[in-house]
């Protein structure tokens, strides 16, 4: 059984639920281990992420759920943090608030100018990511994926998070291979390109089971062919709900858990009493 969650979102940002609300379904939901990880500020406008004047009282509240819950639950505290391929960074103010932090995901959602407001979105729309390519990569899928891949990889170099946050996000609104074919050898060689770099560092890749839920048929995150690669490499994983409301929480977790017993992995990630430590699969 699956007795952790470190992405979790609330109110503070994109979710459903405020951040108690999430906690209480985390015990509900039979979690040992919980971590809160709203996403970080943007430099630039947008809709879905934390305020930057939210960000002490973000820190406050967890805090004091921390010490609500103690005998319930372990509860850490996190940011999902955006890497920009544009910058080859993350923003000043996540550096400037990651020693606050019990740990970090970190990801890209990101395409086009983030030093301005010119930003368009892998997630949010098929309409909204095709329009970024076509705008910032002369229209050219290929181009921008192989950057987004090299992305993830300098990120995971030069930052060394503990978790990377839905490494094939890209494929969210890929449906019969809109953007992109993942069965190509190009496309296959930019992930395993990333995946090796990812294996020199000892970050945690999440198996991301919230996807789902969200759009029905896309499956997991990273893809199922992905995970083999991932043993092969020896990659350290922990399983994620990319939860935002109380009914995510613990999505998917069984049918995730064999599978990726299927694959060979025998262990998940955990943080118990502040520490990662590796937990057995199917107990």
């Amino acid at each position: 059984m699956i007795r952790s969650n470190y992405h979790v979102h609330s109110n503070y940002c994109d979710g459903k639920n405020s951040l108690e609300e999430m906690v209480l379904a985390g015990i509900d939901a039979g979690l040992v281990s919980m971590g809160l990880s709203s996403h970080m500020s943007l430099p630039f406008k947008n809709d879905w992420t934390m305020k930057e004047s939210n960000l002490d009282n973000y820190f406050k509240d967890v805090t004091y759920l921390k010490e609500k819950y103690a005998l319930s639950i372990e509860l850490y505290c996190g940011l999902e943090i955006d890497y920009f391929i544009d910058r080859n960074d993350i923003s000043p103010l996540a550096k400037k608030n990651i020693s606050k932090l019990d740990f970090t995901i970190m990801s890209i959602h990101t395409i086009g100018s983030t030093l301005s407001d010119n930003v368009l979105y892998i997630d949010e729309s098929q309409d909204n990511f095709a329009q970024g390519i076509k705008k910032f990569y002369k229209n050219n899928p290929r181009d921008f994926i192989e950057a987004y891949y090299h992305g993830i990889a300098r990120m995971i170099l030069s930052y060394k998070p503990d978790i990377l946050g839905h490494l094939d996000l890209i494929k969210k609104f890929n449906q019969e291979h809109f953007f992109f074919d993942d069965k190509e050898k190009w496309y296959k060689d930019a992930v395993i390109q990333c995946l090796d770099a990812v294996a020199e560092t000892g970050t945690l890749v999440e198996i991301n089971t919230g996807a789902n839920l969200r759009v029905p048929g896309v499956g997991r995150y990273p893809s199922d062919w992905i995970i083999p690669e991932l043993f092969r490499r020896k990659i350290p994983i922990t399983i994620s709900g990319d939860s935002h409301s109380v009914n995510e929480i613990s999505f998917d977790f069984s049918k995730t858990e064999d599978f990726l017993m299927d694959c060979g992995y025998k262990e998940y990630g955990m943080i118990k009493k502040g520490r990662w430590e590796m937990q057995p699969l199917g107990v």
